[in-house]
């Protein structure tokens, strides 16, 4: 499918400035999805702004503080959306995601926040920390960094996997919601106040049961070194 283009600002500024030095502006339509591969740099992830069209979704890139910067992040269309190519060391690059489109993250280094979106993600990260919160349902794994999650859905397809290799891992999950779930860690402490009960083997701690009667859909959480959390989010009066 094609993603219309709307508008491609590439004006250069001082290195010193820190706004955007290259801001994209398309559409997409819900349903559809957005990928983001980004070599470095914080990605922080949000909906469209106040007063903006909903199925508009931005891409801006901010250069590091010195040197030349990179080339602007490449956009390429996609079967089920469309695909931000950005390779390069980037200060951060800033995300807006239309209304019930999904976002798909692949990061090699640095922090990647994603916040109020409306759809669903998964996010990879090799190295940084990943806080994810928004009202669907998420899956993540991180190699060096820790990882939070705070998602408001009750229902999702499958397993839902979280994991690090090294980091401490924290899930809020609706208090609401049923589902089968395994937590464990190689080298670390468990804790989740679902009120379930685990069992230990030197350094490593397991905890597995059913939340609300449990239900085909399950949670899966591992980290090889780190803590575990997995905490009722209680739904807001």
């Amino acid at each position: 499918m094609r993603f219309g283009l709307l508008l491609l600002l590439a004006a250069l500024t001082a290195c010193s400035n820190p706004s955007p030095y290259v801001t994209t502006i398309g559409i997409l339509k819900p349903g559809t999805s957005i990928a983001v591969r980004i070599g470095a740099g914080t990605l922080n992830v949000y909906q469209p702004e106040a007063g903006q069209r909903r199925d508009l979704f931005t891409v801006a890139a901010t250069a590091l503080p010195k040197g030349t910067p990179p080339p602007a992040p490449r956009l390429v269309a996609a079967p089920l959306g469309v695909v931000v190519k950005a390779p390069a060391a980037y200060a951060s690059i800033l995300v807006r995601v239309p209304d019930g489109v999904n976002l798909v993250v692949q990061s090699q280094r640095g922090d990647v926040n994603v916040t109020d979106i409306t759809g669903n993600a998964r996010v990879v990260a090799a190295r940084g920390n990943v806080t994810l919160q928004f009202p669907g349902y998420a899956q993540a794994a991180v190699g060096a960094g820790n990882l939070s999650v705070m998602m408001g859905a009750t229902q999702w397809p499958g397993t839902l996997n979280f994991s690090t290799r090294h980091g401490d891992i924290q899930v809020w999950i609706s208090a609401k919601a049923a589902f089968a779930v395994r937590l464990h860690t190689g080298n670390g402490v468990l804790f989740t106040d679902f009120g379930l009960r685990g069992t230990s083997k030197g350094s490593s701690e397991t905890i597995e049961g059913n939340v609300n009667g449990g239900a085909a859909q399950r949670v899966d959480i591992e980290t090889s070194a780190g803590s575990i959390r997995l905490l009722r989010l209680q739904p807001q009066p």
